[in-house]
C-alpha cells in the first residue's frame, strides 16, 4: 500500500470518530477483544478500533463510496502488537469499479489486513477490492 495513503488513513482515524466504528458492533462486542494494554499502551480492542478505521479511511481516499466493516474476522497477538484481519465491503467508486454481480451494482466485499506494532499501524493491506 502507498506510505503516503497509509500515513494519512492512520493520522485521520487517530484524529476523527469514523462511521466504521459505528458499523462495525460486532466488532466493537467481539470476545476477542479486551481493554488490556500491551507493553506499548495498546489494547487488543484500540488496535482493532484504529485499524478499522484507518481501513475505512484509505477505502474512502481511494474514492469508494458506502464503505462499510462487515466483521472482525481474526486477531493475534504479537510479541511488539497485533495482527489483524476484517472483512469489508464497498458499493461504489473507486478505481475500476464493478459489483460483484458484475453489473456494476453490488457491492464488493474483501478483507482488509492490518498490523499494529508498537502502537502504530505498520502495514494496511486489501484484498479483492482494486486501486487499494
Amino acid at each position: 500500500m502507498n506510505v503516503r495513503l497509509l500515513a494519512a488513513a492512520a493520522i485521520c482515524a487517530a484524529s476523527f470518530p469514523t462511521a466504521a466504528l459505528a458499523q462495525a458492533v460486532s466488532a466493537a462486542n467481539d470476545p476477542r477483544l479486551n481493554n488490556q494494554r500491551d507493553a506499548f499502551g495498546v489494547s487488543s480492542r484500540q488496535a482493532a478500533h484504529m485499524c478499522l478505521a484507518a481501513a475505512e479511511k484509505a477505502l474512502q481516499a481511494a474514492g469508494y463510496t458506502g464503505v462499510q466493516v462487515v466483521g472482525l474476522k481474526q486477531i493475534e497477538s504479537k510479541a511488539e502488537g497485533y495482527e489483524l484481519e476484517a472483512w469489508v465491503s464497498v458499493s461504489g467508486g473507486g478505481p475500476a469499479w464493478r459489483g460483484a454481480d458484475g453489473d456494476k451494482g453490488g457491492p464488493l466485499r474483501g478483507t482488509v489486513d492490518c498490523e499494529v506494532k508498537r502502537g502504530s499501524i505498520v502495514d494496511l493491506d486489501f484484498d479483492d477490492i482494486p486501486g487499494v
